[in-house]
């Protein structure tokens, strides 16, 4: 599941019923019509709701909007590490320490509605998610933010918080003049957003909505496209077959058999899949069978991870540390190298007859009258998270697990996960981080871990690890003053997530994204991949109508 900001993408309570979104597959394209060249964007999702806060987890945002109406302070590029743009702030700047971020705003920028935009919309918005940590998606720390001019803001912090930075400056920002007039903003749907970004609501049916291009928009000349409709359908199959009929000019999302079913049916059809994190089967620590370490090990050898890769056109983990590679090869401790994944039936086997399984008469092992069996919940409209779900469970099959695949609407998993009511899934938060510490971070600090039936927020932790010992290290990595002493620290989550196997990392994730050069040019390539091609404002902005 393509994501920004180290959780899950946003998605939309299911409303209406299958009818809709049949209509919904079946709907035309817009595009060079009276009203200029409208790109058509697909993504799986029963159908939305009118929710524009950007500070909720059930939003329109879902089909892929998120950023084009309220926009950050500075555009992150997920594809690549370390990579930033200036976006509502120009420049920032760190203090020595690493608890100071001052940052310089735009001076040129308004509303849709003709507010000018000033740092105390900044203000408000991040004072605002730290006061409700109900709205605190992203799980942004950090103590007090001050505005010493119109046109500047002050970030604190009580610890260093550089390596952060992605995550901190990531704030969707929302003017003060309206949400400040609401006495409750988490149950503030904002079905008529007034925003700073490049496009703004037009029109909006539970079948569609359509965003059109913001007249008085910052970035001058821009965009030069018109609009962008945005069409849920029933899952990815639909989205890609919508793609090829030319109902769908932009998506992301996963295409089987790409070179066949997309590639070959039109030289104006493209796709840039970048890495950008790992993925796999995230196994609730806190129930059983996963709640054993020695469980997950054993199936960690039962899966052959080239056929779970295989199923989604996706590199296939290789290093027990789990970092996907290369991209952070140069960040593995010396002497950790050679702990490589293993596919070993035999061997799992082993481990569960030592725990005291004995294998059944159906052929699934059993310990004190329990099965071991486990569900994994997925929602069904992600083919590729699908099929993988269904190779675990033949492979699992082989080494005693009995494993049932539990689909469920797209609208329903984050709920579900974020309390913990589950025993696995997959489609872990995917987000490119500055550095190794930041994944670990999301995948498995016990400070996020909350009890079952209680929702993590910001999806970190899922899984809800709670190892003293990972904390320790945490704890080291933060009071860490030396780069000797962060390096320590890092050293000892890479050992820890190698031995305690928090979750069991399979595939290397990409950023899936498709599109058609037949109304517009401008994407990015293989040869100039200048952001991540998803369906994001930067690249929106860089769009040209064809002639």
């Amino acid at each position: 599941m393509p994501t920004r900001t180290s959780r899950r993408a946003a998605i939309a309570t299911l409303a209406v019923a299958a009818l809709i979104t049949g209509l919904a597959a079946c709907a035309p394209s817009t595009g060079d019509t009276a009203g200029g060249t409208i790109l058509t964007v697909g993504r799986s999702s029963a159908s939305v709701q009118q929710v524009f806060n950007p500070y909720l987890p059930t939003t329109a945002y879902q089909l892929g909007s998120e950023g084009m109406i309220y926009e950050p302070l500075v555009q992150v590029n997920t594809t690549k590490a370390g990579d930033f743009k200036p976006w509502l702030a120009t420049e920032w700047e760190w203090n020595t320490e690493g608890t100071e971020l001052s940052l310089q705003l735009r001076d040129d920028v308004s509303w849709t509605d003709g507010e000018a935009f000033t740092a105390d919309d900044v203000v408000y918005s991040y004072e605002l998610i730290r006061d409700h940590p109900e709205l605190n998606l992203t799980g942004i720390q950090f103590d007090t933010i001050t505005a010493p001019d119109e046109h500047s803001v002050v970030l604190s912090f009580a610890t260093p918080s550089a390596n952060f930075f992605d995550k901190i400056i990531y704030l969707s920002i929302v003017p003060e003049h309206v949400y400040g007039e609401i006495d409750d903003v988490a149950g503030y749907a904002d079905e008529k957003p007034v925003g700073t970004g490049p496009f703004m609501l037009d029109t909006f049916t539970p079948e569609s909505y359509t965003l059109v291009k913001n007249p008085d928009y910052w970035q001058k000349g821009k965009p030069a496209i018109d609009g962008l409709r945005f069409v849920p359908y029933k899952d990815n199959t639909a989205v890609s077959q919508a793609m090829v009929q030319g109902d769908v000019d932009w998506c992301s999302c996963y295409m089987a058999n790409v070179e066949e079913t997309f590639l070959s049916k039109s030289p104006d059809y493209h796709i840039l899949w970048s890495v950008v994190g790992a993925d796999g089967l995230i196994t609730n620590n806190q129930s059983f069978p996963f709640n054993e370490r020695e469980i997950r090990e054993a199936a960690s050898l039962a899966i052959d991870r080239q056929q779970v890769a295989d199923v989604a056109n996706r590199p296939a983990a290789t290093w027990k540390g789990g970092l996907p590679l290369p991209v952070f090869e140069d960040a593995i401790a010396p002497g950790l190298e050679k702990e490589v994944y293993e596919y070993d039936v035999d061997g799992a086997k082993k481990i569960l007859e030592g725990l005291g399984f004995t294998m059944g008469s159906d052929g699934y092992y059993e310990r004190d009258g329990q099965q071991l069996a486990f569900e994994i919940t997925i929602p069904q409209a992600f083919t590729e998270q699908v099929a993988a779900a269904q190779i675990i469970q033949s492979n699992l099959k082989e080494a005693g697990f009995k494993v049932d695949v539990n689909g469920v609407a797209v609208e329903a998993i984050n709920g579900i996960t974020s309390k913990g009511e589950f025993q696995a899934t997959i489609g872990y938060p995917i987000a490119t981080q500055i550095l190794a510490v930041n994944l670990y971070d999301s995948w498995m600090n016990p400070a996020y871990s909350l009890p079952i039936g209680e929702a993590i927020p910001t999806y970190q932790n899922i899984q809800r690890t709670e190892d003293p010992e990972i904390a320790q290290y945490f704890a080291d990595y933060f009071a860490a003053t030396t780069d000797d002493e962060r390096t320590a620290a890092v050293t000892g989550l890479e050992e820890q997530f190698i031995e305690e196997m928090p979750w069991l990392v399979l595939s290397y994730y990409q950023a899936y994204a498709g599109w058609s050069e037949k109304k517009a040019t401008g994407w990015p390539e293989e040869a100039d991949p200048y952001w991540g091609a998803f369906v994001n404002p930067v690249v929106a902005l860089e769009l040209q109508p064809q002639k």
